[in-house]
């Protein structure tokens, strides 16, 4: 049988459970290069061992450890560490023996010495040294592994073998002694080994039970031969699966994604040839806010918050008097942003329907209001989230989802099925398969085709706005001019911005025949002095409720055992 690791379901969300694992940072940094266990079985039936580990210290250490939990109706007693003679005091707390040896920097070689008491098993017909020297409780990794077991006097009747990392690594020699040779053996794995021989050799060793065993341990092994041979099958028939589900899976997946990108340039090229290469302020579909949110990747929520007060004021639900602004009366059609933002500012914030941005700084300066004021900001934006998901702007694409989805779910057996029969090279492609099948099914959403010309539109508007002349923006409705800059506000351009502020300073005493075409300059010189100064206030609130977030983390942990409750391993302090 193959070595193979324990694999359990955490290996496939190993990504995301890995952020709560406990830190490694402080760890003593070592390693085991070499590891030697050898077991010299007595007539009595107790078992002298002699251990010896050669450590590899990187950093200051103050010693070694070694667990020795002994399996049932045995004990350990007398152990005693040296290194090259010289004698190391040792430490015994519940199993766990702490050998103290101080150093930096420098390999280690350590050898220990105790006995397990009735540690071979004597029945009619034969004794048993059944024993774990480590087991999955086990935190080292032994780089590598030698253990050798000596019979009380030579004998050609032997019955050994291992199981998990040592299975298949025994070797019996002429002798009579058996070694298992593990090779490298990580942490937190079971090994347990199994050598009978004759009950003879034992002569002053005590019954353990008046019952033949030697049939029992030779179906055993033959059980656990058979064991393995139905696992090869197994693991024949999954791959032969794996050669055919997997390459089919990929080819699927490829497909999907292909016919995505073809529909999605198709769409593309369609909007693009309708969208006007001349300089145009897009007309208006929906409120600035959502056009904002909709047309950016990403908006800063004080941006987009002073993009909203702004939107008030062009469309005059909220006139500009002195440092105050006086909230109107919201028509029946106002957005439920709208409505939501207004009561943020004009009631909670403000007073019987006003507000100063000097009110916003005293609000958040008591913490009490922190909490309240993110609960409605956040509200506020889930509204602006809710105006876009209302116009459709973004296509369900089902049929390609479901079927990457599907496809991930009928992978999802073969993700527990490949590790656990050692199929590591199917399962590294499966899981990136299905990690790519199940991001497409959740994450996938393309723009309507209107919805993709929204935002070419409103792109393409921006580098076209910085270029252009006093007289090109003096021929734009009023109306447009505020949008755009709303735009600039809210999407942090300062293209916009700057260019927006040029025209604005080369106009602040409108000459006749603007004041005759459009009326007042006063609403985008409003605009204009008011936008920087409710992007400062906004986002000095902003990132005082967000000060008061707390966030926390957790653990968690695991133990086990080797045969007959018996185990143990290495480490070091």
């Amino acid at each position: 049988m193959e070595k193979r690791h324990k694999f359990t379901a955490t290996l496939l969300f190993s990504l995301c459970f890995f952020l709560l694992s406990p830190l490694q940072g402080l760890a003593l940094d070592f390693s085991i290069p070499h590891a030697e266990m050898e077991a010299f079985l007595q007539e009595d039936g107790h078992v002298h061992v002699k251990e010896t580990y050669t450590y590899l210290f990187d950093g200051s250490f103050n010693g070694i450890t070694r667990e020795l939990v002994p399996k049932e109706g045995t004990r350990i007693s007398g152990l005693q560490a040296s290194e090259n003679g010289k004698a190391l005091r040792t430490v015994e707390e519940d199993g766990l023996y702490r050998i103290y040896r101080q150093g930096a920097d420098e390999d280690v070689t350590v050898e220990l010495a105790y006995t397990i008491e009735n540690g071979v098993s004597v029945y009619s017909d034969a004794a048993e040294f059944y024993w774990p020297f480590f087991d999955d409780r086990n935190e080292s990794t032994y780089e590598n592994l030698v253990v050798k077991i000596y019979p009380p006097s030579e004998t050609a009747d032997v019955i050994a073998f291992g199981y998990d990392e040592a299975f298949r690594t025994e070797q019996v020699l002429n002798d009579g002694s058996v070694l298992f040779d593990f090779g490298e053996v990580p942490a937190g794995e079971n090994g347990d080994i199994r050598v009978a021989y004759p009950a003879e050799l034992f002569p002053a060793a005590p019954l353990t039970a008046d019952k033949p065993m030697k049939s029992e341990i030779t179906q055993a092994e033959q059980e656990l031969a058979a064991e393995e041979a139905a696992r090869a099958e197994t693991a024949r028939k999954l791959s032969a699966i794996a050669s055919v589900a997997v390459p089919l899976s990929v080819l699927l997946l490829a497909f999907i994604i292909l016919l995505a990108i073809l529909r999605w340039r198709l769409k593309k090229a369609a909007a693009e040839r309708l969208v006007n290469d001349s300089f145009f302020i897009p007309e208006q579909t929906m409120s600035m806010p959502a056009v904002i949110q909709f047309t950016s990747s990403s908006v800063l929520p004080a941006r987009l918050m002073a993009a909203g007060l702004l939107d008030l004021v062009r469309q005059g639900f909220v006139v500009k008097k002195g440092e105050s602004f006086k909230l109107g009366s919201l028509p029946p059609t106002a957005h439920q942003h709208e409505k939501l933002l207004s009561d943020l500012l004009f009631r909670q914030v403000g007073k019987n329907g006003s507000f100063q941005f000097e009110e916003l700084a005293s609000y958040m300066s008591d913490s009490r209001n922190h909490s309240a004021f993110h609960i409605s900001q956040s509200g506020w934006m889930d509204a602006i989230k809710k105006e876009i998901s209302e116009h459709r702007l973004y296509e369900e694409n089902k049929a390609l989802r479901w079927t990457a989805g599907l496809m991930s779910l009928l992978l999802l057996p073969l993700l527990f099925l490949f590790p656990l029969y050692s199929l590591f090279s199917w399962f590294a492609v499966a899981l990136a398969v299905f990690l790519a099948s199940l991001c497409f099914a959740i994450f996938y959403r393309t723009r309507t085709f209107e919805g993709l010309k929204m935002r070419m539109e409103w792109k393409g508007m921006k580098p076209q706005f910085t270029q252009l002349s006093a007289g090109e923006w003096q021929e734009l409705k009023s109306d447009d001019q505020m949008r755009a800059y709303i735009y600039g506000v809210g999407t942090n351009d300062k293209g916009i911005m700057e260019k927006n502020d040029q025209l604005v300073k080369s106009f602040e005493m409108p000459p006749i025949r603007y004041a005759s075409r459009h009326g007042s300059a006063g609403d985008i010189v409003t605009l204009s002095y008011v936008g920087p100064m409710a992007f400062s206030s906004f986002h000095s609130a902003h990132q005082t409720a967000l000060s008061s977030q707390t966030s926390g983390s957790t653990g968690f942990a695991g133990g086990g055992g080797g045969v007959g409750g018996g185990g143990g391993g290495s480490g070091a302090f």
